[in-house]
């Protein structure tokens, strides 16, 4: 069972990884965030995973459904986080173009 538990971890591992460089990358790109903005938008998904562990804390003793529950909490809540980040850069970028 400790075997299946770690390959499922390594699974969640690649699942955030690779979404999160991708984040970042369309930060940069996309939305022409500098280095520091673009990486600390990208690890608010730290404090996302903090949320994501203590809402899944009552699932302890399955620690395949803890882990799983508390990514999928994560995603959600940096999901958010970072889609109110662009709305508000959208809007002071609007507002930028307003005063020209």
């Amino acid at each position: 069972m400790e075997h299946l538990n770690l390959i499922l971890l390594a699974v969640v591992g690649i699942v955030v990884v690779a979404p999160l460089a991708r984040e970042y990358a369309d930060l940069r790109r996309a939305w022409g965030f500098g280095r520091l903005p673009a990486l600390a938008t990208t690890l608010l998904v730290l404090p996302s995973l903090g949320v994501g562990l203590a809402l899944s804390l009552p699932l302890v003793d399955r620690p395949a459904l803890q882990w799983t529950a508390a990514v999928i909490v994560a995603m959600v809540v940096y999901s958010l986080a970072a889609a109110r980040i662009r709305a508000t850069t959208e809007r002071l970028a609007g507002r930028e173009l307003d005063r020209r």
